[in-house]
This record gives structure tokens, sequence and C-alpha cells, in this order.
């Protein structure tokens, strides 16, 4: 069986990162609005309005409650704010919240409070993601066999990514998409990327791109906790990286450092009786998320057997060797990473990446594993030899994870 590695990572910065606290803020100037549109519209005299809208107080006092803090998450990429970005950064502290500011192309007329319909959000998809591409291609120049699109947030036929190979004449490389597997989704496409080249006569290299463009499913038109809680901890995520033979990557002259993971085993199951406690569907006008308060609790109750049932495929003995190891967790929350790492005993300095990158980032779904795997590459202080165990979980409820080990 073919040894491969995971190396070329390259996070790709599309819009602005906007400072958790502006964006909450931002927040509460929507919900206002949408909490009050229906009264804003018919109610003609100033008076009658202050009397009768929901207030701004209680507003933000409720996101101030349920909204992921400045302390878990310091900024997000969310690319559909770009057109708001001076009210956001500017004019937001010294205006009223009844003087709100739409994104561009998201406004909301009247007696219609839910914007754009899904078929106007994917062509919005469509027209930015080829920038994605564009950037990971000026970094990796050379073609590859294989290149697999992963995404849970935007779809076309054809797709960009068969647009990004067609742009570059690139016609003998195959198009594999991966999509709609939401914060899990790096692992499938590893996995098939993987396949792709123990199958390949030529051991040719297979990219993987990320197009994470969660913004355009942001629903500020329910003012509840769970949503609170969804608008504050995701945002827009995009990377790519690539996938090798070993005796290739290694022989391979245009690649001056030889540095990567190298997948020793993966594993994934779905955890029986939880299938409605995640999901992610279309509606009308966006993506529909649903997360229990389950959710935690079946982590913590499967994540230690899963684990060892994983590292036991390579003959690595967890508990043994758990205190060398790193862990690259998604941080579907900040409570999820404590919990993982509780349940597991190992130290938060062993997730400092996972921590770290939703700090910076936020939960980018798909695309937030790939991040870490790229800080744990180059972080100097984690030396070659060194086991990582990265793991995710999605809709079904999905567990899934894989060993391995840096180069």
């Amino acid at each position: 069986m073919k040894s491969i590695i995971l190396s070329n990572f390259h996070p790709i910065l599309v819009g602005k990162l906007f400072e958790q606290e502006k964006l909450n803020q931002y927040t509460k100037f929507l919900y206002y609005h949408f909490q009050n549109i229906q009264k804003l519209e018919s109610v003609g005299s100033s008076d009658k309005i202050e009397d009768e809208l929901v207030g701004f107080e209680f507003i933000s006092d409720q996101v101030d409650k349920y909204a992921v803090s400045s302390e878990s998450i310091n900024k997000r990429q969310i690319i559909v704010f770009e057109g708001v970005k001076d009210f956001i950064e500017n004019i937001m502290k010294v205006t009223s919240p009844l003087d709100y500011h739409f994104p561009d192309g998201f406004e909301v007329k009247e007696g219609k409070s839910f914007g754009p319909k899904i078929e106007v959000r994917m062509e919005w998809f469509k027209t930015k993601m080829g920038y994605v591409f564009d950037q990971f291609y000026s970094k990796t120049e050379t073609k590859p066999e294989n290149l697999i699109h992963v995404t849970c947030s935007g779809y076309s036929s054809p797709s960009v990514a068969q647009e990004a190979v067609i742009e570059r004449n690139w016609n003998t490389v195959q198009v594999t998409h991966s999509y709609h597997m939401g914060c899990y989704g790096a692992f499938p496409a590893i996995r098939t990327a993987s396949s792709l080249i123990s199958a390949s006569l030529n051991n040719g290299r297979a990219d993987v791109v990320h197009t994470e463009l969660l913004s355009a499913h942001l629903n500020l038109t329910e003012f509840s906790p769970a949503n609170t809680m969804i608008c504050s901890l995701f945002a827009d995520g995009f990377i790519g990286y690539s996938l090798y033979e070993e005796k290739s990557f290694m022989s391979d002259d245009s690649i001056k450092e030889k540095k990567g993971l190298r997948i020793l085993a993966s594993h994934e199951v779905i955890i029986p009786d939880s299938l409605e406690d995640m999901s992610w569907d279309l509606g009308e006008y966006n993506f529909l998320m649903t997360l229990s308060k389950r959710v935690p609790v079946f982590i913590r109750k499967n994540i230690k057997s899963f684990l060892t049932t994983l590292c036991e495929k390579s003959g690595v003995n967890l508990e043994e060797q758990k205190s060398k190891m790193y862990f690259a967790i998604h941080p579907g929350g900040p409570k999820i990473i404590d919990y993982v790492v509780s349940e597991i005993g190992i130290s938060n300095d062993q997730a400092r990446w996972s921590y770290e990158v939703l700090r910076q980032h936020g939960n980018m779904s798909s695309a937030t594993i790939p991040y870490i795997l790229g800080e744990i590459i180059d972080d100097s202080t984690i030396k070659s030899g060194t086991k990582v165990v990265a793991m995710a979980f999605g809709p079904g409820l999905t567990a899934t994870a894989l060993l391995l080990e840096k180069i």
C-alpha cells in the first residue's frame, strides 16, 4: 500500500477579517431591524414607533448572553459584510440602530424580510469563488492529476473547480466534487484523494481546495439563542493543499521543504440515535442549520473509544502515547475542544492550534481542520515523528478522524 503525504497548505484570505466585537454589534443592528421591520413599515408616528418596537437594549442583552465572545473568537472573515465594511468599522459606533446599512446585494425589500432567495446566493458564491483557485494556483503552478473541490456552502454545474481547470487548459485533470458534509468534509476528501493516488499509475498529485462561503447563509431574521450562537461562531474559510505518494514527494526537486504529515490510519462512524441532532438543509432563502444540545454529550460519551480504535489500526496505544501526541480538534465551539481535551486526558497545549485557529478565524466548517494541520506542520516545536490525531464531527452524527505522523 502506498504511503501518502499531506503538504503544501495555503490558507487564502478573500476578504477582511472583522473583529468579533464589531460583528456581534452589527448582529444587534440587523436583529433590531428584522424584529421591527413590519412595525417600521406600518407605523407613521415616531412616538408610536418607540412604544411598539422590540427594544435595542433587550436585543443587545440577548446577543451578549448567547453569542460567542471575543475571548474565544477574536476575528472572522465574513465576505457578505464587505459591502458594509465602512459602516461596521467607522459609522456603526456613532449611529442609531434605526440607521442600519445592508450588505450589497442582500438588501431586504418592502414586504420581503428574508433577503435574496437561494439561487441569488448561489450565483454570488459562483462569482466570488474563482479567486480562491486563482490564489492557490499562483502558489502551486504545476497541474495535479486530480482536483477535489470541498464545500457545503455553494454549488453550480459546471462547478467553480471545473471552471478553474478549463481556464488553465488542464483538460486531463480529473475533478471530483466532495460536497455538503459540513464540518467533517476534509476527511472524506482526504480519503478520496488518497485512494486516487493509490490507484494512479503515475503517483500523480491530488489537490484539495475548500471554498466555505458560509456568510451567504447567515440567518439574521431568527432572533433566538441557538441562531445567535451560530451567527457568531461560523466564518468564511478558504484553503488549498496537496496529497502526494511519499517517494514521489521526496524525489520531487520542485518541493523545496520536505515537510508534511504522513497518513497512518483513518476511522469514521455514525453515532447511533443521533440522526436528528445536527443538520444542514437547503431552504428557500438559505441553507438551514440545526444543532441540538445533545451533541457535546454524544461527543464526550464516544470520543475516547473512537480514538482508541483509530490508533489501534496503526498499532498505536492511545493511552500510553497520548502525552506525546498533538491533537487537531475541529472547534465546533470553544466548549467542544474543552470536552475532548478533558475526556481524552490531555493538556490544552496539545490542542493549542485548535484553540488558536478558532480564535483567529472562527469555525470555517470543512476548511478549519486543514487550517489547523497547516499550523502544526509549520510549528517548529512539534518535531518530526510526532503523532497527530485530527478529528471532526458533522451531520449524521458523524465522527471521523485521521492518525498522522509529522515528517
